[in-house]
């Protein structure tokens, strides 16, 4: 799993944007090309809410989400993961709650591939051709991200209109960018894993997750469903 662009340490040089709205602290940062390279990661908007997982936090992720939707009515929401897994389960139960919801105006439809570990089928061509067959205006993926602060596991949301590589905590999976996808394309994840090494320092190999971790995974796959039924409903 990716780990926030938050916390890459070539983030320091770049002057971002902090302030706080509906009890969430945003951090908003622009990338050039070269930066980006420099991260790992592709040029664009990136932008962080810290939240305390309260009444208004779906209001946070609205605001997030709105800050990057400039126009455009249908949109198709991918959740990329592993369901059986709960720490890698966010995008899958982010289509979850939006298939409870009343979709019948066309707006918003929803997809969530299986891993490719599982199906050996590239996640992204599939994507692919479900986008070229709905053409939708916005692509909006949802997967989880890994942290090296513990205080932001389950509490972190990423946004970026950059791009996503599912698999790519695990050197596996192309890229998914507006580029590939031919339209408007923008990623969320929230980070519920984090190394061993950043809890305790000498530590070597293994992962820890929450103690809640389906109980935090359950509430931001909610919050980011609401905002996006919000925001193209």
């Amino acid at each position: 799993m990716q780990r926030l662009i938050i916390e890459a340490d070539e983030i320091r040089t770049v002057k971002g944007k902090k302030y706080e709205k509906f009890g969430a602290t945003f951090d908003a940062y622009e990338l050039d090309e070269k930066l980006a390279a420099k991260c790992g990661r592709k040029a664009g908007n990136y932008l962080t809410v810290q939240t305390d997982g309260g009444s208004d936090a779906q209001k946070a992720l609205y605001h997030a989400l709105r800050s990057l939707v400039k126009r455009g009515k249908k949109v198709l929401v991918v959740g990329f993961g592993n369901g059986d897994v709960v720490a890698d389960a966010l995008g899958k139960k982010v289509v979850e709650y939006l298939k409870k919801r009343n979709l019948s105006g066309g707006r918003i439809s929803v997809f969530a591939p299986d891993v490719g570990a599982l199906t050996n089928l590239d996640s992204v061509r599939l994507v692919k051709a479900v986008a070229d067959g709905f053409s939708p205006d916005y692509v909006i993926a949802v997967d989880a991200l890994a942290t090296a602060k513990v205080e932001r596991l389950g509490a972190c949301y990423q946004f970026t209109d950059g791009s996503l590589r599912p698999g790519g905590g695990v050197g596996e999976g192309k890229t998914l960018d507006a580029k590939t996808l031919k339209t408007r394309f923008i990623a969320v994840g929230v980070p519920f894993i984090i190394n061993s090494s950043d809890i305790c320092a000498g530590a070597d190999g293994g992962y820890f997750v929450p103690y809640d971790v389906d109980e935090r995974v359950k509430n931001c796959a909610k919050f980011i469903a609401g905002a996006v039924f919000d925001c193209f409903s």
